[in-house]
């Protein structure tokens, strides 16, 4: 029984983070609270990282070695942080491609604007470490909106924000600021801006993102296995 359980668990694909300790000894990040989000949820993390040295050299012998691990993940995180590379634009391009639900977190939802035609730029005042930085408004009759409330409060801690992008924009603070962005046509690619994964331990309502989020990812089971 335990076994077949395990089976019914779609596996989320965590995209590594490049990063350094105060040692200066290089390390492959995966946020905890994504890991713990994800469990919370019903889904199986694994780390994705590159196989090359380089993340932004990704030749086709490294994408082939890569490609059976991406084939075995049912929906990717895309986490935030400082450097997005071409490795993280080249398994976003797989999961669109591919339909395979997807979600960007801070960093990961400027990835797949960029992606989308999008631009960046500096942004101000939009960096706190409180539980709550400000206030969004969430787009009716969207995707998001199916899953959270139309007004939140977030926390934002950012440095750049979305200047425009293909994508629909889903969601923007009230000074303006794009905070979340999504493609209607797929089963699930949702950007956004604060960091959902830190909310759910004092915000119940957020954490209907990661479930709806795990079980479209579950859904995907069959079609890939």
């Amino acid at each position: 029984m335990s076994t077949r359980q395990n089976i019914m668990k779609p596996i989320i694909g965590i995209i590594t983070r490049p990063d350094q300790l105060p040692s200066g000894n290089k390390v492959e990040v995966i946020y905890k609270n994504i890991r713990t989000a994800i469990i919370k949820n019903g889904g199986i993390p694994i780390g994705i990282t590159p196989t090359t040295e380089n993340y932004d050299v990704l030749d086709q012998n490294a994408w082939n070695d890569l490609l059976p691990l991406l084939k075995k993940c049912h929906g990717f995180v895309f986490q935030g942080g400082d450097n997005f590379y071409n490795y993280d634009l080249k398994i976003l391009d797989y999961a669109y491609q591919n339909d395979i639900p997807s979600l960007g977190i801070c960093l990961g939802m400027q990835l797949m604007s960029i992606y989308k035609n999008g631009t960046l730029k500096t942004v101000e005042n939009h960096y706190g470490k409180e539980p709550y930085v400000h206030n969004i408004i969430i787009k009716p009759n969207t995707k998001l909106a199916s899953s959270l409330l139309q007004n939140q409060k977030v926390n934002s801690r950012h440095h750049e924000q979305v200047l425009k992008t293909d994508l629909q924009i889903s969601a923007y603070s009230e000074d303006g600021v794009i905070e979340a962005v999504e493609d209607p046509d797929k089963k699930f690619f949702i950007g956004i801006q604060w960091h959902v994964e830190d909310m759910i331990a004092y915000d119940k309502v957020m954490n209907s993102l990661w479930n709806d989020f795990i079980l479209t990812c579950r859904e995907c089971i069959n079609e890939t296995n």
